[in-house]
């Protein structure tokens, strides 16, 4: 006989399964789905005023690849094949290539090797704090032989027609191996730069040195994104700025969600990107246009 009673039983009993089965869905879709489906992010940044010959540069961008037994070569040449027909001038790279152990450097290589080839002007990087803790000299090692290079607290002029953009590439903050004034002191007064920094929340020093660009890394968006709330939780460096599109002072700073994931290899909310950003006129000129 049913009762009350036990249609009630019976209500919760199927509540209680569907919210079973429907965790179990998501947990098993931000484990094995949404890590490997990575998003083309796309921004438009106007360059400096007297900089408008480098409007029309096409950038890529793709950080935090932590090549590991959850992310292998297969899924990083997924994670940056869009990258391919994007008619890319300059490819760089926001640093941690690995993670678990420096040997998954040595498979992340070919995949890198095939990256640089779909940039006209080449391909750059800086290292992140999980390069440092595998150890930094492995990581250069392995870039030094397949001619990538990485930045060391340096600046490279890259050519672009008649125009000239200032690469500066900061090395990892939360190593304490950064030294902007380093970084920035061949950058001629004037000039437009932009910043390669893994964390981001050293911005400030960035902007204060004249930078009207720095791109970064590092927070993964925090990997999994909570309605109402945000990241769950966010690693030293970057906390301040976790995810997107921030002004700091007269520079963009532009943080991605990163191609990879790290421990716990899961993704909510949050999926992972690889970025192309085209540089446009100057604010307020007649040919400023939206990114395509």
């Amino acid at each position: 006989m049913i009762t009350p009673l036990t249609r009630r039983q019976g209500t919760v009993a199927t509540t209680l399964g569907i919210a079973i089965g429907a965790g179990a869905a998501l947990a098993w879709r931000g484990r094995h789905v949404t890590p490997y489906r990575p998003r083309t992010e796309r921004l438009g940044i106007p360059v400096p005023v007297h900089h408008a010959a480098l409007a029309g540069m096409r950038i890529g961008f793709v950080t935090d690849t932590h090549m590991s037994p959850f992310f292998d070569q297969a899924n990083l040449r997924d994670a940056v094949a869009p990258l391919r027909d994007e008619d890319l001038d300059l490819i760089l790279l926001g640093g941690d290539y690995a993670s678990e152990t420096v040997r998954y450097i040595d498979r992340a290589m070919p995949v890198l090797d095939e990256l640089a080839g779909w940039a006209r002007l080449g391909m750059f990087g800086v290292l992140g704090n999980h390069d440092e803790q595998l150890g930094s000299h492995k990581v250069v090692e392995a870039f030094a032989a397949h001619g990538i290079p990485l930045l060391h607290n340096e600046a490279r002029a890259i050519h672009f027609g008649e125009g000239t953009l200032w690469l500066v590439g900061i090395d990892d903050a939360l190593a304490n191996h950064h030294d902007p004034d380093i970084a920035f002191r061949d950058v001629p007064p004037a000039a437009a730069s932009l910043a390669l920094w893994h964390e981001p929340d050293w911005a400030e020093q960035a902007a204060e040195r004249g930078a009207f660009l720095q791109l970064s890394g590092h927070t993964h968006g925090g990997q999994i994104r909570l309605p109402g709330k945000g990241a769950l939780a966010l690693p030293p460096g970057g906390r301040r700025y976790d995810m997107g599109r921030y002004q700091v002072g007269a520079m963009t700073l532009y943080v991605s969600r990163g191609a990879g994931t790290y421990r716990p290899p899961l993704r909510f909310r949050c999926p992972p990107e690889v970025t192309v950003i085209q540089l446009m006129p100057p604010t307020g000129s007649v040919q400023d246009t939206d990114s395509r």
